[in-house]
């Protein structure tokens, strides 16, 4: 794959419970760390979904209106640090925000030998860090295991903007996206309704696709 490539395994041109306000979302491809309870083991695989210029996904991206800012989310948004690095630049010159998931915590990302994931963590509005821990499973506002922080690095967001980071009380919040090939869902999901998408499911044409924002 060339440097200002990515490879996306699903993308979702609005949604409102990945980050701030109505965002476009970027599940990309490709996982190291194979978390026990991944809701997205399918993305887990180091292998070319869709692959995308920079150039061509960025014109995607801005050609659709009412959205504030993108979310990148996996597999690990990380393994392809350059390309999201090259992504944000255009995005953030027309006025968009950039929230990011990552397994890695902050203090493994500014220590990586990876020059292109300090470049992009420099764009980053928002980052959410931590691998999904399924012991610490939990339902918080943009987190799936209580482990996981949330760093705003500009001035765009802050922790006061937002009343339910403040109280840190339980939070869900899901969407339902139905299209051709079934159900898909994203969001921080309750138990109970995550069995009863799943025993819906009962053909191949109707299978759910899990696209949880738990990393």
């Amino acid at each position: 794959m060339r440097e200002k490539e990515l490879n996306i395994a699903v993308r979702l041109e609005k949604s409102v419970v990945n980050g701030p306000g109505t965002r476009y979302v970027i599940w990309v491809q490709g996982c190291p760390f194979r978390c026990a309870g991944c809701f997205n083991k399918e993305f887990q695989a180091s292998i070319k979904k869709e692959i995308f210029e920079i150039e061509v996904l960025a014109k995607k991206i801005l050609a659709v209106d009412g959205i504030e800012g993108v979310t990148y989310t996996g597999g690990e948004p990380m393994t392809q640090a350059e390309g999201l690095y090259h992504l944000s630049r255009i995005l953030k010159k027309n006025g968009l925000t950039i929230a990011c998931y990552t397994g890695f915590t902050l203090e493994e990302l500014n220590d990586h030998d990876d020059p292109y994931i300090k470049k992009l963590l420099s764009l980053l509005d928002i980052l959410i860090d931590g691998k999904y821990e399924e012991d610490k499973k939990t339902n918080l506002m943009w987190r799936g295991s209580s482990n996981q922080r949330i760093y705003f690095l500009s001035d765009a967001y802050s922790q006061q903007d937002f009343k339910e980071l403040a109280d840190e009380k339980e939070y869900s919040e899901m969407e339902l996206v139905i299209g051709k090939e079934g159900i898909a869902f994203t969001g921080i999901l309750e138990e109970k309704i995550l069995r009863s998408l799943r025993a819906s499911s009962t053909s191949r044409s109707s299978r759910l696709k899990k696209n949880e924002i738990e990393t």
